[in-house]
């Protein structure tokens, strides 16, 4: 068997440099330290993008086993079912409270309250079927079968006029809806 270079005069002796020295220059051109610190800004911001993408779906799936739990745990009852799945929304959502709402016919029953000011839960429970009005969020929903999203709903003439609309302002200091069908 035979070794390449054995019988080499260099074999053995340590690598020497030439002499030659090679200098770092920061140029302008496509590579130069602004630009690559401008990717690696842009890479960073993608980077926090995703990573909140990823969070966001890990919360989702963590409300969707806890749905899926409850579901499991109480066949044929759907009170716990709706509770959670108001609670979970109200969380993802991070909203202050919400009501899950049943349509009946024309009309709309609040079947679970979480997280609701007390005077509103308490208007909800004595009256908890509401029949829409046609500038209201849920007759919107009704005429359209559509999400509808009203910013300040003390702007709309719907809820200003009307005693029943009016209390969601007052009693429950709410002041964006959002419904969907």
């Amino acid at each position: 068997m035979s070794l390449k270079g054995a019988n080499s005069r260099t074999r053995g002796r340590k690598l020497r440099s030439s002499g030659t020295k090679t200098t770092a220059r920061v140029s302008n051109g496509p590579n130069s330290l602004v630009e690559l610190k401008k990717q690696l800004e842009v890479r960073a911001r993608e980077l926090a993008e995703a990573h909140g993408h990823l969070s966001e779906a890990l919360e989702r799936q963590a409300a969707t086993d806890e749905v899926l739990n409850v579901i499991s745990s109480s066949p044929g009852d759907l009170q716990p079912v709706f509770e959670t799945i108001l609670a979970e929304a109200t969380r993802l959502c991070e909203a202050k409270f919400g009501v899950l709402w049943l349509c009946e016919g024309d009309g709309f029953r609040a079947v679970a309250l979480h997280g609701a000011p007390p005077a509103y839960a308490e208007a909800r429970q004595r009256e908890p079927v509401l029949s829409p009005n046609p500038g209201t969020t849920m007759g919107r929903v009704l005429a359209t079968k559509r999400a509808v999203q009203i910013a300040d709903i003390r702007l709309e003439p719907a809820y200003r006029t009307d005693p029943k609309r009016f209390a969601i302002i007052e009693q429950a200091g709410a002041r964006t809806l959002h419904q969907q069908p």
